[in-house]
């Protein structure tokens, strides 16, 4: 730091005279003025120790001359120095000329020393230096002053660069406008790393590696940054995309520890792009004044649906030859061909975390938590291949979970778990879906052997996913996706709807119903739209997918006869390529399962066909949808309605739900007559003739 004010008094030293040849600009009833406030700046205590003699100094012709002279008796001394003054690692980072050296220690010296403040007010009215006078120091005559005056314009270093600013935010800079240090700046120099800039939206990370063998992973962007500043080349941009946030920061951390440097991490989170735009250029400025790797996160919104990264910030990075790590949940390219041609863009994906992960972190997050006795580790093994999380909703899901325990007084279950899991899977399908409440249970389903082993066999699959994709390597090769489709044919009230509810309710999975009114479009190309903006919102929320009623999209494709079987034709075939690349569970039910296309049924994991019930289901569902605590006349027996009419489950349970009502209505207990009422009611529907039984 001795080193550094040192430097700094003799810049200032500079300065006072170089306000020598500018004196002649003054009144004449200030020159005395001036030329003591000169003496006080030059000899505060009466002993002055200019490094140049202030004749050798005011004889030179021009300021690059003294500055030669300068560096030839003051700068060799420190300049092989590990520890180099800051004033010169300033001048040295940004290559700034004599002339722009000159400048900046004015304005300065304004910010630093009252002296200088009165000074400068005898000169021009103005404590803060203003371009006029400033450009009166660069060149001695006073003739060319003005075609200095680009190195204050906003294409200038010194303003381009975040060193200095105008006082009253300006355009384009004229003779008047006075100048100040840039925020931070003066921080810096006295060996600060100041933050207070940037609103709550940065921060000095300590950084470490976080991967077992980083190198190894991120070998190349290291090495290509390091080859970059070797040779001189522009430092390529590092863009690492992937769905978990801290996954992402642990890479951009184990990448700045590679390269032994700070981090400076600034995360525009909330901000539109015209706010963030000025916290990048200081950013930047920062990262180079402490030789840092500036890492940009919150910014996803900015990327439009095409995956391109705006013009304007992308600009900004092209002027900055500075390490930077941009961290996004998918990959983007640059919209202008010249950042695309100037700097090297790598991106680097980032798995989310396998489910192995997944349970460590589950295990992490309710190490010494009250939890019952009941949750085993197999359970949270389960629970951590079913909820594809990131670290953060693992974390948002466990304090959801505990908080609900706590306020009720009891240990944390697996239950609270499951429902923290789900509130963290942040979506917005309600817009695109309606969401259904899994009422039933497996045990709530009457179906033939080989259809319930089917069931069986899907929650199976999803139970295990992360088992045998992860684990035992079967989605290396074997399987393109981790996703899970199946589809429901049979007739209406066969049980489809209650069956994914179920499914629904045995996983822990919130179901969304898709409405297909809202989906098919009579407009070429809407249809794909819509579909995509249902399984990009779905994909990471874990969720299970029902398409009930699908009989629209899921038929046969015909053959093309006009345009529009064409493009019929083409919506089926988008569907197939989305479900094939789906993560989650899709679930279909049609009425038209004969008329099923062949290559649709090929990749569909599970077809499931709901026959009509015969008379011993009939009497099952009966005896299950008529609830026991029902105050019933003792003579009804359902085995007789479950031989003479023949009607699904879903007509049973709407006849079920009349009578009962219809009991009610009437304060009296249900009976056989309200039975056979609703009964008659669901055969009249259906356009049938109803005979009642005797």
């Amino acid at each position: 730091m001795a080193d550094g004010l040192l430097i700094f008094e003799n810049y200032l030293k500079l300065l006072n005279l170089r306000l020598l040849t500018v004196l002649e600009n003054c009144p004449e009833e200030t020159r005395t003025e001036v030329k003591e406030r000169l003496k006080e700046t030059l000899d505060p205590e009466g002993d002055p120790v200019p490094v140049l003699s202030e004749e050798e100094l005011v004889g030179c012709a021009r300021l690059s001359d003294i500055f030669s002279a300068e560096q030839a008796e003051l700068f060799d001394e420190v300049k092989n120095s590990n520890d180099w003054p800051r004033l010169l690692l300033l001048k040295q980072r940004f290559n700034l000329s004599a002339a722009e050296m000159m400048i900046l220690t004015a304005i300065l010296a304004a910010a630093v020393d009252d002296r200088f403040r009165r000074l400068f007010r005898l000169y021009q009215n103005s404590e803060e230096p203003r371009m006029d006078l400033l450009l009166s120091l660069i060149d001695q005559e006073g003739m060319n002053r003005y075609a200095y005056a680009e190195l204050l314009g906003p294409a200038g270093k010194l303003i381009s660069c975040r060193l200095v600013e105008p006082v009253t935010a300006a355009a384009d800079p004229g003779p008047l406008t006075a100048f100040r240090p840039a925020p931070g700046l003066l921080a810096w120099l006295n060996g600060d790393r100041p933050l207070g800039s940037y609103r709550g939206t940065a921060e000095w990370i300590r950084v470490s590696h976080k991967f077992g063998k980083p190198f190894e992973v991120y070998g190349p962007a290291v090495e290509a940054v390091l080859d970059a500043e070797i040779g001189g080349s522009p430092v390529p941009l590092i863009s690492f995309f992937g769905p978990d946030r801290e996954r992402l920061q642990d890479a951009a951390e184990t990448l700045t520890a590679d390269l032994d440097r700070p981090m400076l991490r600034v995360d525009f989170s909330g901000l539109a792009e015209a706010e963030a735009l000025p916290l990048m250029k200081l950013a930047l400025r920062d990262a180079v004044l402490n030789q840092a790797v500036l890492v940009l996160t919150g910014f996803n919104e900015w990327i439009d649906s095409g995956g391109i990264f705006p013009a304007r910030p992308g600009r900004i990075l092209e002027e900055w030859n500075v390490p930077v790590i941009l961290l996004t949940s998918r990959s983007f390219v640059f919209s202008h061909n010249e950042l695309r041609e100037k700097r090297l863009l790598l991106r680097l994906s980032v798995d989310g975390l396998s489910g192995t992960q997944r349970f460590s972190v589950w295990k992490d997050r309710l190490k010494g938590l009250p939890m019952e006795g009941s949750v085993s580790e197999d359970m949270l093994r389960t629970l951590a291949g079913q909820f594809i999380l990131n670290s953060v909703q693992i974390r948002a899901a466990v304090n959801f979970g505990l908080g609900k325990a706590v306020t009720e007084g009891r240990e944390l279950s697996l239950a609270d778990l499951y429902e923290g899991a789900r509130k963290s899977s942040m979506h917005h399908l309600s817009d695109l879906a309606k969401q259904m409440t899994a009422r039933y249970t497996l045990k709530d389903l009457i179906l033939p052997p080989k259809q319930a082993g089917e069931i069986d066999a899907l929650i199976a699959m999803a139970r295990n996913r992360s088992l045998v994709l992860e684990d035992w390597g079967i989605g290396k090769k074997l399987v393109s996706g981790r996703g899970i489709s199946a589809l429901f044919t049979g007739v209406p009230g066969t049980g489809k709807t209650l069956s994914a509810q179920a499914i629904a309710g045995e996983l822990g999975l919130d179901l969304y119903r898709v409405d297909l009114s809202t989906v098919v479009s009579k407009y070429i190309g809407e249809t794909e739209k819509n579909l995509e903006r249902i399984f990009t919102e779905a994909q990471n929320s874990n969720v299970i997918l029902f398409f009930d009623e699908a009989d629209s999209l899921f038929g046969r494709r015909s053959d093309v006869g006009d345009s529009h079987d064409r493009y019929a034709n083409i919506e089926v075939g988008y569907l197939l390529q989305r479900i094939e690349t789906y993560d989650g569970i899709v679930l279909m039910a049609t009425n038209l399962g004969a008329n099923l296309d062949e290559a649709f049924a090929r990749r569909i994991h599970f077809i499931i066909d709901f026959p009509f019930p015969d008379e011993e289901t009939r009497l099952r569902l009966w005896e299950l949808l008529l609830p026991a605590n029902v105050e019933k006349e003792p003579d009804i027996d359902l085995r007789p309605f479950a031989a003479a009419y023949k009607i699904a489950g879903g007509g049973i349970r709407n006849a079920v739900v009349w009578a009962v009502y219809e009991a009610a209505r009437n304060k009296r207990p249900l009976s056989r007559e309200d039975l056979l009422h609703g009964v008659e009611r669901e055969y009249q529907k259906m356009g049938k003739v109803f005979i009642a039984l005797r």
